[in-house]
């Protein structure tokens, strides 16, 4: 079985992506979609659909059912091929690494170019996200596809970390440029630099000055991290701070304790390295960010409409 996505990809016929395309729509209904279904949805002869699920079954796209019928469900790897052809379609990138250049336990990381030759980061979700949970309008939409739960949160993880790299960068902070979204993908900029806690020399003024940056412009639009640390910040020609699909609104009931624990676990960090950070400054700008992050949700749960999500 084939695990690398990319080279999968470059295995599939037209007819192969039109099929993974009507299984995808099938999963609105069904965990595992019957082939009778994808037979008759797919307009195409009854052994040419076949093949397609044969060759996609052998490349780990697909999953089959053990049950009283034969059914077929789409894998993480059969959900990254359908993302990355859409993004490649419209033009968002061109190319992409053989491998991930990073995998985490919620996302994997690989290195892409789009077509004007701008190096970016394309990243794919793997757990769900926390932020949502708070928030009723979100869970009835989980709940629409409890069947397929765990994949339906990854799609709301790569939308709540577009959404907040595009609000944040918007406002000044310094983030890895959001460029694109598709399914479970976010492609932003790529940032050549190193992780923060893996930094044995540096300016610390400036990184922490970078830092609290971005944490005023994501207080201004309503954001809180909610995970932030060492791990969480890459220092390349500045500090950028990454990963921030768990972000919550600063009205959240447990808004304060994270915003807290994200300035200490950061603030830790520097103060061993001679520098101190304006912690009652940063706290003081989250008691004015309420409003917007409720505009905030209110426009994601718009973009969800549309899009049908």
């Amino acid at each position: 079985m084939i695990v690398n996505v990319v080279e999968a990809y470059g295995k599939l016929t037209k007819r192969d992506l039109r099929t993974l395309r009507v299984i995808e729509a099938g999963h609105k209904y069904y965990e595992y979609v019957p082939q009778e279904l994808i037979e008759r949805w797919s307009r195409c002869r009854r052994e040419e659909v076949a093949q397609s699920i044969r060759r996609m079954h052998a490349l780990g796209l697909l999953r089959r059912s053990h049950s009283a019928y034969l059914g077929w469900r789409i894998t993480a790897a059969g959900y990254d091929v359908l993302a990355l052809h859409t993004l490649r379609a419209r033009q968002r990138v061109v190319r992409v690494s053989p491998t991930p250049i990073g995998v985490g336990k919620e996302a994997a990381v690989y290195a892409g170019e789009m077509p004007s030759g701008f190096k970016v980061a394309l990243k794919f979700y793997r757990g769900g996200a926390s932020a949502f949970r708070y928030d009723k309008a979100f869970r009835s939409r989980v709940r629409k596809f409890r069947h397929l739960k765990q994949v339906y949160e990854t799609r709301l993880s790569a939308l709540a970390e577009y959404f907040a790299l595009r609000k944040i960068f918007d406002a000044g902070g310094i983030v890895p440029e959001p460029l694109a979204y598709n399914r479970h993908v976010v492609v932003m900029s790529y940032i050549n630099g190193v992780e923060l806690h893996r930094l044995a020399d540096g300016d610390f003024k400036r990184i922490a000055d970078d830092i609290v940056t971005t944490l005023l412009a994501a207080l201004r639009a309503g954001i809180i991290h909610g995970d932030l640390s060492p791990y969480n910040v890459i220092v390349g020609e500045r500090g950028y701070v990454i990963d921030w699909p768990q972000w919550v609104p600063v009205w959240h009931q447990n808004a304060a304790g994270l915003l807290l624990r994200d300035i200490n676990n950061i603030a830790s960090y520097f103060r061993k390295r001679g520098v101190e950070l304006p912690v009652s400054e940063v706290m003081r700008a989250a008691e004015e960010g309420g409003s917007a992050a409720r505009d905030f949700i209110a426009e994601m749960n718009k973009y969800l409409f549309r899009r049908g999500v």
